[in-house]
């Protein structure tokens, strides 16, 4: 499976939340990042949406109060058209279908890498700036860290 950039097409970037609550004053905190998605489909239109949530949290110690801690949400939608869509997934026993993996790390790398932008973007001008999303495996973002609900 050879996965062609010029068949991929990102028609659609939705922000659904921004939301930043930073401190007044700008103070040297670390933070923490939590990336979570979900991928949905439409095979009829060869598009698949991954909508990414990445949250910012300032790693807290027994002396700062909530007031001193910023924070940051973003939700984020990323729509894409695969041309020749049906060579990138099988269908299982339910008839669902299961993508290959390299598409799917190639879809989250493009749409992280789209976020890091848009977040940096947002966090200018507050107490926040600067702070760059780092470089993350797709492969490793794939990970599931709970269990999907049944």
């Amino acid at each position: 499976m050879i996965i062609k950039p010029e068949e991929i097409n990102l028609f659609h970037i939705q922000v659904n939340e921004s939301v930043i609550n930073a401190v007044s004053e700008k103070k040297k905190q670390n933070y923490a990042i939590n990336v979570g998605h979900v991928l949905m489909h439409n095979l009829e239109l060869e598009r698949l949406k991954i909508n990414m949530v990445i949250e910012l949290k300032s790693e807290t110690s027994v002396e700062h109060t909530d007031a001193e801690i910023s924070n940051a949400h973003f939700n984020i939608e990323f729509h894409f058209q695969i041309k020749n869509l049906k060579n990138f997934y099988t269908l299982n026993e339910k008839g669902s279908p299961v993508f290959h993996g390299l598409l799917i790390a190639t879809l989250l790398g493009l749409s992280f890498s789209t976020a890091r932008g848009i977040v940096y973007e947002r966090l200018r001008k507050t107490t926040m700036e600067g702070i760059i999303l780092p470089i993350v495996s797709p492969q490793k973002m794939m990970s599931p860290t709970r269990k999907p609900k049944e």
